[in-house]
């Protein structure tokens, strides 16, 4: 990435990145607006699906506790509650379940199991504070509280409040293309939880999407057609990702997904918590990487998600880049200062070069 371009990008994102992106808010459409005003100023040819989607948007949370009140932070997604119950980390039915460093695979377990609800925090080797969750596709509330406050509600009986708005929320996604044939998709969600600014988590990585986008849309000559998806709505369960392919697109081969990338660690997960991404695009990064002598890790996650999961189940060979551990992400320290600028750099070309040659691997 030329230094003009570099400056061009940290300009845009300090910008960009100072708005809250929770779908819903003001911050979400000004942040659309910015965005597709770069487009306009590229020149990019783009296309924007709107879509809605109902969903609980929290206000406020806390719990109280024999010492009195302690914060908490709800995810995205919980419903309005105020109930008591003995908060257990070996929870039966009818308790809290107390779960460190939540899954969505753990979310699901407790409601099978019969949990009125879900209190969270993140374990001994994450940073401390509140994490502000997405949607994990569960009926029960989910509570993050703070590490420290721990002592507080381990085994104690206590009475959770939850206050939410049923909210009608409207999203839009963005997408350009490039060349003829089989199509590769590229694709990095825009929307944050609420009161983070989300700039690992992803504002990096759509913004590499267009800057890639804007230097290749008139220097591409593979045998394959770049799709470019800026989605909405995954912070509230992939909606973005899944209203464009509700439109089942054709001849799909690879779908490549940035999230989390401009941190330390770059990773690419070859498998998550919907298992096993391609095998034959990781086997082409994989060779890629050892051509340019890139460091990156290829590691397994089984906490993490993101908009690909939509393509796999479609049967698309799906890629994630992204960086591991990510421990900032839906945290208050999710911030433009956390932004390693050589990692972006590094990213910016070593992407930009795989999708000029990956077809000849």
């Amino acid at each position: 990435m030329k230094s003009d371009r570099l400056e061009l990008f940290k300009e845009v994102a300090y910008r960009i990145f100072g708005y809250n992106r929770l779908m819903g808010t003001e911050g979400h459409k000004r942040a659309h607006y910015e965005i597709e005003s770069l487009l306009e100023q590229f020149s990019c040819a783009y296309t924007k699906e709107v879509f809605t989607v109902n969903r609980p948007i929290p206000k406020q949370a806390w719990i109280d506790v024999k010492e009195g009140r302690v914060k908490a932070v709800a995810y995205l997604g919980s419903k309005e509650i105020e109930k008591e119950a003995y908060i257990k980390e070996d929870y039966i039915e009818g308790d809290i379940a107390l779960i460190p460093d939540l899954t969505r695979e753990k979310a699901l377990q407790a409601q099978e199991r019969g949990a009125i609800a879900i209190v969270t925090y993140r374990g001994e080797n994450a940073v401390r504070g509140h994490i502000y969750g997405n949607y994990l596709g569960v009926s029960i509330p989910i509570l993050s509280i703070d590490g420290g406050d721990l002592h507080k509600v381990a085994d104690f009986k206590a009475k959770i409040h939850v206050s939410s708005v049923d909210a009608s929320l409207r999203g839009a996604n963005l997408l350009m293309e490039i060349g003829r044939g089989p199509i590769v998709y590229l694709i990095a969600h825009m929307d944050t939880v609420q009161e983070v600014y989300g700039v690992l988590g992803n504002g990096v990585s759509f913004l590499l999407l267009i800057f890639l986008y804007q230097e290749l849309k008139n220097n591409y000559n593979a045998p394959y057609r770049l799709r470019f998806l800026i989605t909405d709505g995954r912070e509230i369960g992939m909606e973005g990702a899944k209203f464009h392919l509700s439109k089942n697109p054709k001849h799909v081969f690879y779908c490549i997904n940035l999230e989390g990338v401009g941190w330390h660690n770059p990773c690419v997960i070859y498998e998550d918590g919907w298992g096993y991404n391609g095998e034959r695009i990781n086997d082409l990064f994989y060779r890629h990487a050892e051509d340019l002598k890139f460091n990156v890790s290829f590691c397994r996650a089984r906490d993490r998600d993101g908009d690909h999961i939509p393509f796999k189940e479609k049967g698309v060979q799906t890629l994630y880049l992204s960086s591991h551990p990510l421990t900032i992400t839906r945290t208050v320290y999710d911030n433009y200062d956390a932004i390693n600028w050589d990692s972006v750099v590094i990213w910016y070309e070593v992407i930009l070069s795989f999708l000029r040659r990956f077809h000849k691997l």
